[in-house]
């Protein structure tokens, strides 16, 4: 059995009527957008395949940008947030364990990326890569902040990793579908715990003030709509669309869930670093 039959085996035996909640998501059709595929593939390689440096500098980039490395200090130091965030605010127990199952996947993605990091450079993979967006330094002061962090930012992962499946680097390409439908779990994770914050009067209202300091951050994540390297990675075939396409997909997903709690939607571009 292999190092990933096991964990899938374990995840197997920890389901449970909730977990995965990315289960629910796709139990009646793709619930994400799709990308276009592109018209033809001039590059693909495989792994241990000799890479220009052009296309693995920008490959390393995206996997810094990641950060989800069992090599990477400052991943494993934001897992440990989460985990005192659960400690300190969660609700009751089952929230809890829901928080450690969560955890739990997430650290099987660091596997993932750190064997993909390992196959296209060593010292790479064992490189600190502090995260730079100032999204993941926002300060998480409620059960509400965290709810909103989980559903906007393990949401940009699983558009990202929708994106992945048309890679030219065959490893992330194999990998997309598993981080994504467990990104759109975690997303799916934090949606559930802002529906039963919104549930009374009071909770409502903070989830709606808050909204107004983590909707442009999640947004700002998908970077410049502008930047000279969306060229580049699409040339190459790491990524299908640019920033300002998959930010409009990812906006127009979330607007539709913050509508059916009956929350305001925030102006798009107030508060707004990258636009």
């Amino acid at each position: 059995m292999s190092e990933m039959d096991t964990i899938v085996e374990a995840e197997e035996r920890g389901r449970s009527g909730l977990w995965p909640f990315w289960r629910k998501a796709y139990a009646t059709g793709d619930p994400l957008p799709a990308f276009p595929a592109p018209a033809s593939r001039p590059h693909r390689f495989d792994d241990g395949d000799p890479l220009p440096d052009e296309y693995k500098g920008l490959l390393l980039r995206m996997l810094r940008h990641e950060g989800e490395r069992a090599g990477n200090k400052s991943f494993l130091g934001l897992m440990a947030t989460c985990l005192d965030l659960a400690e300190a605010l969660f609700p009751d127990g089952e929230t809890k364990l829901i928080k450690a199952e969560y955890l739990a996947e997430e650290l099987k993605h660091a596997i993932m990326f750190h064997r993909l990091a390992v196959g296209l450079d060593p010292d790479f993979a064992l490189r600190d890569a502090p995260y730079a967006h100032y999204t993941f330094h926002l300060p998480r002061e409620s059960w509400a902040d965290d709810a909103l962090f989980h559903f906007l930012v393990d949401l940009n992962g699983a558009f990202h990793a929708r994106d992945w499946r048309e890679s030219s680097y065959a490893p992330l390409a194999e990998m997309s579908n598993t981080v994504e439908r467990d990104e759109l779990g975690h997303s799916e994770m934090g949606y559930r715990f802002l529906a039963e914050i919104v549930s009374d009067a009071r909770g409502r209202a903070l989830a709606q003030r808050l909204l107004a300091k983590w909707y442009p951050a999640a947004l700002d994540m998908f970077g410049r709509s502008d930047s000279p390297n969306v060229p580049k990675f699409i040339q190459w075939g790491l990524k299908s669309v640019g920033n300002a396409d998959i930010r409009q997909a990812y906006k127009a997903y979330v607007d539709r869930k913050l509508l059916a709690l009956g929350l305001d939607l925030p102006d798009e571009r107030a508060r707004r670093r990258f636009l």
